[in-house]
């Protein structure tokens, strides 16, 4: 483990990734009061690793936001029998509101399990963890530039926008002047974009990338005895919920 990591994110990364499949797999297996646990579990782990804040922060802008959404429209549209209450044209029945708690109860499991992984996994160290485990180079390579690809786009956006704003162009008026503003940048951006996969793809070539070798890293990921023991451990909790899961649905089915 890593002594400059706090609480979980001293873990291999692949490690993390399994704790994020299990709680995943838990909490779309079971109903709505599992799901309620792990979302706590996963808050307490983001607070261990000292993400706590972000995470929430970002869980009630996304997920929370999601689930609502989705609670209202599956409420409201899906048919039913017994009527819960009624306006107008409007009914929320038993059944819909039944549906639309499995519904978000999944989203919310799922969805919290991936933004704790996005906060916690180092994707470069994952990348080579996974290359030991025998995944291509090239496969790597494309996962790790399709989970920088937003960040890149943004740091790259925002610095238009401030070169824009140093020229004396308006962009943080009113929704119309920031419009403005921002569709004249999108050129630019993606010709950036554009101009550094290139660049990318030239400096790999020159580091002999294709070539059919046994390759070196620069990063050194360690992978200790207890991270063995807690894939295990994590293997072993899937296994067991899918099992009683199963076992639930042949008894009360």
């Amino acid at each position: 483990m890593s002594e400059r990591q706090k609480g979980v994110k001293a873990l291999n990364p692949l490690t993390i990734l399994y704790l994020v499949i299990a709680l995943a797999v838990v909490s779309a297996i079971f109903d709505y009061r599992v799901t309620l646990a792990t979302v706590v579990v996963m808050i307490v782990i983001a607070a261990s690793a000292g993400e706590g804040v972000s995470f929430i922060k970002l869980w009630l802008k996304s997920i929370v936001l999601i689930c609502v959404i989705c609670f209202v429209l599956q409420s409201l549209f899906i048919p039913g029998e017994e009527v819960l209450w009624e306006f107008w044209v409007l009914q929320i029945k038993m059944e819909s509101v039944q549906k639309a708690i499995v519904l978000c109860s999944r989203i919310m499991g799922i969805g919290s399990a991936i933004l704790l992984g996005g906060k916690l996994i180092d994707i470069k160290k994952l990348m080579v963890m996974l290359e030991k485990r025998g995944m291509s180079p090239s496969a790597t390579y494309v996962l790790v530039s399709t989970t920088n690809i937003i960040p890149q786009m943004s740091k790259k956006m925002n610095a238009i926008l401030e070169a824009q704003k140093s020229r004396g162009i308006e962009t943080d008026s009113n929704i119309i002047v920031r419009a403005k503003a921002f569709f004249p940048s999108v050129g630019p951006l993606i010709l950036n974009s554009l101009v550094s996969a290139e660049e990318r793809a030239i400096t790999l070539e020159a580091r002999a990338f294709s070539v059919p070798c046994k390759k070196t890293t620069l990063k050194v990921v360690e992978d200790t005895q207890t991270d063995r023991i807690i894939r295990g451990l994590m293997i072993a909790a899937v296994v067991l919920a899918i099992g009683g899961k199963i076992v639930l649905w042949i008894v009360f089915r």
